[in-house]
């Protein structure tokens, strides 16, 4: 028997990817929803969805009776810059008719992933969880939103509510359109072609976090119990390296590689406005969190799995 239906917004995009495996793995029923027409490499029950419109929103809900929803669909950091109105459409008026949709159809619980991008600057050295936010950027604008939004209806109506401010993530699926990709494009571009072209200062140094981290610390907070939880949104801290030192420890595991600093100042000026460091206390506290990869041990998993079984594979320090 399933251990309960779990309904995923963006389902199609990179964490939903990744997440949709583990849960289903784990024994859970996971139900996608999304823009594309078809996903037909997701072995998932699948159903297509303008997240801003919430009639057919409520109507999946009806339906599929979840158990609780994971909630990432958005316009990412350029797109919403390209097209605010879009944005505004998607992130904010997406998120509003969720959480009616929610109300409407008797879901309980909404988990909800925000971002470094809802600070602005100028920040302190470590970022405590009542930081004042400024964003700079409309991403981050309604990232602060929805979280405001999460709170104000598990006070006024008792959804479970829960919500992570993830730091920047390196996967291999991270979208090219996002500011933040050049975290993770550099890793899979140095093992694909053996070159990548950092649009950030080589000083450039926003928290960071390794896709295998974040999965556990979804399923972490996911899974505890409600009474541990002393707040509805928590910070998350792995690692801040520069992107000087992310390019280092690419050489030093492929040698050959081209990698280069070519600093874009619009794209550098958002990135260097996000926090380096959080202060994650009340997670570690309440539900257990602790990172499992640092710098070496993410560039030595990472680049392992990017370039395992190919050809490039030689290229790896140690692999012959």
């Amino acid at each position: 028997m399933p251990l309960g239906t779990t309904l995923i917004t963006g389902g199609a995009g990179n964490l939903a990817r990744q997440l949709s495996a583990d849960l289903a793995e784990a024994g859970h029923r996971v139900v996608l929803v999304d823009l594309p027409p078809s996903a037909p490499d997701l072995p998932f029950e699948y159903h297509v969805a303008d997240i801003s419109n919430r009639e057919r929103l409520e109507s999946i809900l009806a339906e599929v009776r979840p158990d609780r929803v994971i909630h990432f669909a958005s316009l990412l950091s350029g797109g919403s810059e390209d097209n605010r109105d879009l944005a505004w459409r998607v992130n904010a008026d997406g998120a509003f008719g969720l959480f009616e949709a929610a109300l409407a159809t008797g879901v309980s619980s909404i988990f909800f992933p925000s971002s470094v991008a809802a600070y602005g600057s100028p920040l302190p050295e470590t970022v405590p969880p009542d930081q004042p936010q400024w964003p700079s950027g409309l991403y981050g604008v309604t990232k602060a939103c929805v979280e405001r939004l999460g709170v104000y209806y598990h006070r006024r109506f008792g959804l479970d509510f829960r919500c992570l401010r993830l730091p920047v993530v390196v996967s291999r699926f991270a979208p090219p359109g996002a500011a933040s990709a050049y975290a993770s494009r550099c890793f899979v571009e140095a093992a694909s072609s053996g070159r990548f072209t950092f649009h950030v200062r080589p000083e450039t140094s926003p928290s960071l976090i390794y896709i295998k981290d974040v999965l556990r610390a979804i399923r972490n907070l996911l899974d505890a119990p409600h009474k541990q939880l002393t707040q509805r949104i928590y910070n998350l801290q792995a690692l801040s390296p520069s992107a000087g030192e992310i390019c280092r420890a690419i050489n030093d595991r492929i040698p050959d590689a081209r990698l280069e600093f070519d600093p874009d100042a619009e794209v550098t000026q958002l990135i260097e406005s996000w926090p380096v460091r959080f202060d994650d206390s009340a997670a570690r506290t309440d539900w257990g969190w602790s990172p499992h990869f640092e710098l070496n041990s993410l560039a030595d998993d990472f680049l392992g799995e990017l370039t395992d079984g190919d050809a490039d594979g030689r290229r790896l320090r140690g692999t012959g």
